[in-house]
């Protein structure tokens, strides 16, 4: 019976020793992979409060080789490479790997006082030698007096002793059947089992308050964490926009200086556009004039007008004026821009116009220089000719936003040009000036769009325009 129970004990001891270690374990795992030595002091620390915990020590795997990474008092024993458990009479130690996923990350080691377990082995052989007087004294008084009810309160311990060795329940006591040395024997016992149950729930007691402290530690490096996370991506967020921004100041800086150079030219164009005015005035008045010729002039005074109408606004714009928005056909402005951009019959156009965006609330003017620039650029691309399509729908999956396609079937755009042909100034062509699609660009944004190369090949180059809600006429 003694050895059983002392083997119990020593069970209970290395059990408790596990959990122990299995809880600091879960613990000392993130001070590992975020090679934080402070908590892991503080952890280990903690195990002070233990007066049985006499070694405790972290070793972090650097370079195959064990550092000491963490430990409970100054001196720590040397670390062996493997998981085991060396009894001693004096102590218990165990030498456990610390893993992430499959990972080793350190060794933890633990030894642990057998002292408590030494006080109960001399308090069992005393209660053993005890036991056996008491027996002897018990058994003397058997003979004399057989009949008596000496023996009850063995029985008693007996069976109490019995259902404490299965129930595992220390709160078993023993009654005092009489009150003699047996008695006291009893009251010894249930004195005995009122220690152990007090050890007991002590020790369940501060098994709860590590939990509650590695729990609270946890949550508190889980928030340290998630803020850590937050801070991060609100300084790419941070960087991005301020990348954008910059990129955004560059662009208004070359778009000034395109639009001081454009005023210029503006301003430079008005005189040879007023002589051709009055050219056209003067051969109109010819009475020999026949229908052809008069349909030409009266095409050419038309364009004229467009044309300075377009300078007009532009140069509107440069100084920070206002679009003029208004109701607007988008079939017949793609048609007439088309028209005005054809340069040989060979060119078609295949036009396909969503009925819930066929009249969207645009500057006219503006958009229809902009449909021309991107009809000159698809003709340009298609020497011998081809199909444009232009097509318009509306996204109802993204807030009705209006999304209007140019394709043609050209040569294609490197894949290295898609973003630099935005930019003013910037051209591929021997007699370009790099000014159509950024001045497309810009006038797009204004309106609260965008303009991009959705792809190019080939086979053919796509643009994609699209315009917020807000441009859609109700």
């Amino acid at each position: 019976m003694f050895k059983g129970e002392l083997d119990f004990s020593k069970q209970l001891v290395h059990k408790n020793l596990i959990e122990q270690i299995n809880a600091y374990k879960d613990t000392l795992t993130p001070t590992l992979l975020f090679d934080d030595s402070t908590t892991a002091n503080e952890i280990i620390t903690s195990l002070s409060y233990n007066p049985l915990i006499s070694k405790a020590s972290v070793w972090k795997l650097s370079k195959e080789k064990p550092i000491l990474f963490a430990s409970l008092s100054d001196k720590s024993t040397p670390l062996s490479h493997t998981e085991e458990e060396i009894w001693s009479e004096k102590s218990l130690t165990i030498n456990t790997v610390i893993k992430s996923n499959s990972n080793v990350l350190g060794y933890f080691s633990i030894t642990r006082s057998l002292d408590d377990l030494i006080t109960k082995k001399d308090q069992f052989i005393g209660f053993g030698l005890l036991s056996w007087s008491l027996i002897i004294f018990v058994i003397l008084l058997i003979t004399l007096w057989y009949q008596s009810s000496l023996t009850m309160p063995i029985q008693e311990l007996m069976k109490v002793s019995e259902r404490i060795s299965i129930e595992k329940n220390y709160n078993i006591r023993a009654k005092e059947i009489s009150r003699d040395e047996f008695g006291r024997l009893t009251k010894i016992f249930n004195q005995m089992m009122d220690s152990l149950n007090s050890a007991d729930q002590k020790l369940r007691n501060y098994n709860s308050e590590m939990e509650t402290q590695v729990k609270a530690r946890t949550d508190e490096l889980t928030t340290t964490n998630q803020r850590l996370v937050k801070e991060m991506k609100l300084k790419e967020k941070t960087y991005s926009e301020l990348l954008q921004t910059r990129e955004r100041l560059n662009r208004q800086e070359k778009l000034a200086n395109v639009g001081q150079v454009s005023s210029n030219i503006a301003h430079e164009l008005r005189n040879p556009m007023a002589a051709i005015r009055n050219s056209v005035y003067f051969l109109r008045r010819r009475s020999s004039m026949d229908e052809k010729n008069l349909q030409h002039l009266n095409l050419i005074d038309s364009e004229l007008s467009q044309s300075d109408q377009v300078i007009e606004r532009l140069l509107e714009l440069t100084k920070g004026k206002k679009l003029k928005l208004g109701k607007t056909d988008l079939e017949k402005l793609i048609i007439d821009s088309f028209n005005l951009s054809k340069i040989s019959g060979n060119t078609f156009l295949d036009i396909n116009i969503q009925k819930e965006v066929k009249f969207v609330n645009i500057d006219s003017l503006l958009f229809r220089q902009i449909f021309s620039n991107l009809t000159t650029n698809a003709i340009q691309a298609m020497p011998l000719g081809g199909v444009i399509q232009a097509n318009a729908t509306s996204d109802k999956s993204n807030n009705n936003e209006i999304q209007i396609r140019f394709i043609d079937s050209g040569t294609g755009i490197a894949k290295y040009e898609n973003d630099k042909i935005f930019d003013p100034l910037y051209t591929s062509k021997e007699d370009g000036i790099g000014l159509g699609l950024s001045l497309c660009k810009d006038l797009i944004e204004r309106h609260g769009g965008a303009i991009v190369v959705e792809f190019s090949s080939i086979n053919g180059t796509g643009f994609l325009i699209t315009l917020p809600s807000s441009c859609l006429y109700i």
